[in-house]
């Protein structure tokens, strides 16, 4: 099953029954065990054999964690109530936040940063509103109901806001100093593609892959060295697109020029492989030159290796 296929069935079935409701029961102890099931489920989409990081995960398969489409949803239900006249719903928020309800304020906060990113953000919005209502929540009851309304687009581009800010602060944490670009827009794959093929191509994306450099990282007795079957450098995925020697040069200097211009920067200082070939991903002609480099006569590069337990070595 391909990872659009896996995808498209986690976000009409699971995502779809799992956020009913969610404003209610949804919290970060909730969502722990739900986390757990959905890695399985994005590593298994995209063919992984080691573990990779989840944030990766996510921005290969362009689903955005599901912390933040909680808080969109939230956000998108916070605002419909908002923008009722005399809804009673709209009277009991602001009843609850005057007693100080935690929750509501949270909510409200994420309203905040909405109605920010709306009038700095987005195009052909309304004027800008006064700063004090980013800083009292009590203000928010004065907004005109022209702020609170939102299209689809719209808030496909508020979740990659959000989104964006929480990737970064994540891997900023784990000690990363550079980040991908985050999108909602499904990777999308050549047309016919097998399985075998599109994992491949996949697992360009993140570092724990099966190419010589990873495997010889991890265990240097089984496997000899992380040099290119080329001879000419270590064979990671940069190498491999870029400067393998068995790769074609016509497909090797499509995919320079499409990883400079996608990363606005020269070959020479994409310190980051990874997070380089990520904001690469969806380029509608990325994949297909990835195709020819994985399907490379010679190359023969590995879909499967036995693991081993250190219990067995």
């Amino acid at each position: 099953m391909s990872q659009a296929v896996l995808t498209r069935i986690s976000k009409t079935v699971l995502f779809s029954s799992m956020f009913y409701g969610n404003i209610v029961w949804m919290n970060n102890s909730s969502l722990s065990e739900i986390n757990k099931l959905w890695y399985k489920i994005a590593k298994s989409a995209v063919g992984a054999v080691f573990n990779v990081n989840a944030s990766i995960l996510d921005v290969i398969l362009g689903v955005p964690p599901l912390q933040v489409m909680s808080r969109v949803i939230t956000t998108k239900h916070y605002l419909k109530v908002l923008s009722g006249i005399n809804d009673i719903h709209k009277n009991f928020i602001l009843t609850q936040l005057k007693e100080g309800n935690i929750m509501v304020q949270l909510h409200l906060k994420d309203v905040q940063k909405f109605l920010k990113w709306r009038t700095t953000s987005w195009k052909n919005e309304p004027d800008a509103l006064d700063n004090d209502v980013y800083k009292n929540k009590e203000l928010l009851s004065e907004v005109p109901t022209k702020y609170y309304k939102y299209t689809k687009i719209m808030m496909e581009k508020f979740t990659e806001a959000i989104w964006q800010e929480t990737i970064e602060n994540e891997l900023m944490m784990q000690g990363w100093n550079q980040f991908p670009t985050v999108s909602c827009q499904q990777l999308s794959m050549p047309r016919n593609i097998s399985r075998e093929k599109e994992v491949l191509i996949m697992s360009l994306f993140y570092e724990n892959n099966l190419l010589n450099s990873f495997l010889f990282k991890i265990d240097r007795t089984r496997w000899a060295s992380p040099v290119c079957i080329c001879g000419s450098g270590d064979q990671d995925a940069l190498h491999l697109l870029t400067s393998c020697s068995v790769v074609n040069g016509q497909i090797k200097k499509k995919l320079a020029t499409l990883l400079q211009a996608c990363n606005q920067d020269n070959i020479e200082n994409l310190s980051n492989s990874v997070i380089a070939i990520l904001n690469c991903s969806r380029h509608p002609e990325f994949t297909t030159n990835c195709l020819e480099v994985v399907q490379t006569p010679g190359l023969n590069l590995k879909t499967k290796i036995t693991l081993t337990s250190k219990k067995s070595k």
